[in-house]
Formats: C-alpha cells, sequence, structure tokens
C-alpha cells in the first residue's frame, strides 16, 4: 500500500490540511493518508503548542467517515521527520510511504535533521501553497519528489489561531466538530 505520511503540528487541523489529503488520495497518488500530531516543531516557537491530546482528537473529528485518511500516533517523544520515517517502515512493513508537505517547506528542507537520509527512505509529496509554488531545493528533484498539480491551499493554523483569539468566525476554515471541540475545550483564547 502506498501511504502518504502527513507530519505537523496541526494547532488546530483545518480545512486546508484535509483537502489535502483528500485530493493526493483522488489523484492516486497514494492509497491513504496518515496525520501524524508532532509534539513540537523544530522551526517554530513552541511555547503555545496545544496539548497533542487535544490535537489528535481534533484531527480524529475532522477526519471521521473521510475514507482512506487515519490519526496515527508515532511520536511518544519529540522526533524528526527522519526518525517518523523509519518508525512507520518498522511498524507497518510492507507499504510505501511517502512525506506530504506545503511547498512552503521546500526552502528549509536542507535545515531538517538527515534531509538526505529523508529522501533515502521517502518520496516527498509536495502540495501548493500561495507564493512558495516555484520554491527550489537542490535537494530535491523529480526522483524523489513529486509536485501535485492542484489549486493552491491559502490557509494556515496560524490565521484560525488568530482569528479565533479576535473572536472571529473560522466556520468556512475548520470542521464544524473541530470548532464545537475547540469551543468545550477552551483551547484557543477566544473561547477561554
Amino acid at each position: 500500500m502506498k501511504v502518504a505520511l502527513f507530519g505537523g503540528t496541526f494547532d488546530p487541523v483545518h480545512k486546508g490540511h484535509v483537502n489535502a489529503a483528500k485530493e493526493i488520495l483522488r489523484q492516486g497518488l497514494v492509497d491513504e493518508v496518515w496525520f501524524i500530531p508532532v509534539c513540537w516543531h523544530a522551526f517554530k516557537e513552541n511555547d503555545n503548542v496545544s496539548l497533542l491530546e487535544h490535537r489528535k482528537n481534533m484531527i480524529k473529528l475532522a477526519i471521521h467517515g473521510k475514507k482512506g485518511l487515519k490519526v496515527i500516533d508515532l511520536n511518544g517523544n519529540p522526533t524528526h521527520t527522519f526518525d517518523t520515517i523509519l518508525k512507520a517502515k518498522k511498524y507497518f512493513p510492507g507499504n510505501e510511504f511517502f512525506w506530504l508537505m506545503g511547498t512552503n517547506l521546500v526552502e528549509e528542507f536542507s535545515s531538517w535533521f538527515k534531509p538526505e537520509m529523508v529522501l533515502q527512505e521517502a518520496k516527498l509529496i509536495l502540495f501548493p501553497v500561495p507564493g512558495f509554488e516555484h520554491e527550489k531545493n537542490l535537494l530535491l528533484n523529480s526522483n524523489n519528489s513529486i509536485i501535485v498539480q492542484a489549486k493552491e491551499i491559502d490557509l494556515s493554523s496560524t490565521i484560525v489561531r488568530e482569528k479565533l483569539a479576535k473572536g472571529e468566525s473560522v466556520e468556512n476554515l475548520i470542521d464544524e466538530k473541530v470548532l464545537n471541540y475547540i469551543k468545550e475545550n477552551r483551547i484557543y483564547s477566544a473561547s477561554k
């Protein structure tokens, strides 16, 4: 089975994340997409990241009933992409793994932990993000990465959090069940 591993903080998961996953399934690039919420993000401030359990629960709500989408926890401790891919191969042998990420991460890819090894273990699937669709990286080429031909997704978890903090509507940005969960658990400032 071809599986795209989709790592991120998902704080919170939004419709852009889910739509990107559904699109690569629709195009037949993979058979399943596994959302992997990370404990922390190496290139961002992590002081205010929501609890991992909340983020996993929000992903489960957002993808419930959507064929081919799963949430998998491979991050018992803070980990790197390379380690996550190796864990997936160890625990789920026999699958062919890909790493799904936005084109906004292409420029920083060389700074990741063992980027060359990441590319030996999994091919990258790059989803277009506005302003980053032509980013280049000397490590990436047509043999180790696939650029998805799809409508760009112009949405980030930061935008969602900012809107929630201001009390603005996010109904078009996140799943209704996720929004209810955020309110019930008072996760972001507008709901506190």
